[in-house]
């Protein structure tokens, strides 16, 4: 039987400073499973990310942990998940509350918590199996939980830009090191193992996107039309790109894009309908406003500074060369068109 430790109000405060200690929302949502699985010891427990509807949810493990232990491969145990819990965290969803289930065949108890967003949506639940639950456990988990869904608000807030609700530039850097890691990572294994799926050849791209004369918008219009310009680009962008990419207003009237594609060939054609996309909607008053793009591939650059910077001389050599266009850094520096370019002032350049 599971047993609930006498919590003191220390024990309380150091579970939410564990909880909150954390910017990165992995080690958030791992810190979280690791911290009730201290205060109210269980069997296992398992948090899911939620999306779809609650007859045909798409389930996502973001954490684990069995005795006290946290679990890796944290994707195969998904094929495990038991008709009946099945039904117990479509019910959750549905209903918005805790569900408790019996596996009368393990003689647990499985207590699924739904939790939720902002907008009363649910985004995930957490699975309790435990001997027996109590009310006390319950009430401790559920309070957790809320501190958790507050806290990603509060970091989801602070991570968008104002104006646009895209991601901000101080999130930027972080994104571009973690890939910067994963491609470092990916480059070792690969002199010792044999790739294992397909996913480790995908490859990471950053494009600098610009909106071209974009001062004479505002000068004609006023900045408060500008501003409605760069709100109506942030949309289409991403309405333009996939879920799984990422955008960020960098500054000003320029965007940055994080591409998961699985050839150079795939990152050019995004990025070339995005040209097209952008330069085929009417703004109102505006017209049609184009943009220029530089990309370039994140591989084994030192840090965040070169990934930008290459990308930067790219797109300035798109604005310098007739604009609405998009270049690879890569490619002009294979064909020596950088070598002889006029570089941007310094300051003009505004990197980490």
């Amino acid at each position: 039987m599971a047993v609930l430790k006498k919590i003191s109000t220390v024990q309380v405060i150091d579970s939410l400073a564990e909880i909150t200690r954390f910017h990165d929302r992995d080690l958030i949502e791992r810190s979280l499973v690791k911290t009730l699985a201290e205060v109210a010891p269980c069997k296992e427990l398992r948090l899911y990310q939620v999306s779809g509807e609650a007859e045909n949810l798409d389930l996502l493990l973001l954490a684990h942990m069995i005795e006290n232990k946290e679990v890796s491969g944290i994707p195969a145990i998904e094929r495990h998940i038991s008709k009946t819990l099945s039904e117990g965290i479509a019910a959750a969803v549905e209903e918005g509350e805790v569900v408790s289930v019996d596996d009368e065949r393990r003689g647990i108890t499985d207590t699924v918590y739904p939790v939720f967003n902002t907008r009363n949506e649910v985004f995930a639940v957490l699975v309790q199996f435990t001997e027996k639950s109590s009310f006390e456990l319950q009430r401790l988990t559920y309070g957790l939980l809320k501190v958790y869904s507050n806290y990603l608000t509060l970091l989801d807030e602070n991570q968008k830009d104002k104006l646009t609700g895209l991601l901000n530039r101080e999130t930027l850097s972080s994104e571009v090191m973690k890939q910067l890691t994963l491609s470092c990572h990916k480059r070792n294994s690969a002199k010792s193992e044999v790739k294992r799926r397909s996913e480790d050849e995908a490859t990471y791209w950053l494009a600098l996107i610009d909106v071209d004369y974009f001062k004479k918008i505002n000068d004609r219009f006023g900045h408060l039309f500008g501003d409605e310009v760069l709100i109506l680009l942030a949309r289409l962008l991403t309405d333009t790109f996939r879920d799984g990419d990422l955008l960020f207003r960098y500054g000003g009237e320029e965007f940055v894009v994080l591409l998961k594609v699985f050839s150079r060939k795939d990152a050019v054609s995004v990025l070339e309908r995005c040209l097209r996309t952008v330069g085929s909607h009417e703004m109102p008053q505006a017209g049609r406003v184009t943009i220029s793009i530089g990309a370039v591939e994140i591989r084994d650059q030192n840090g965040t500074a070169d990934v930008i910077g290459s990308a930067d001389r790219a797109l300035y050599y798109a604005k310098n060369n007739g604009r609405n266009q998009l270049h690879i850094y890569e490619d002009l520096v294979e064909k020596n068109l950088l070598k002889n370019a006029e570089q941007p002032q310094s300051g003009e350049i505004d990197l980490f």
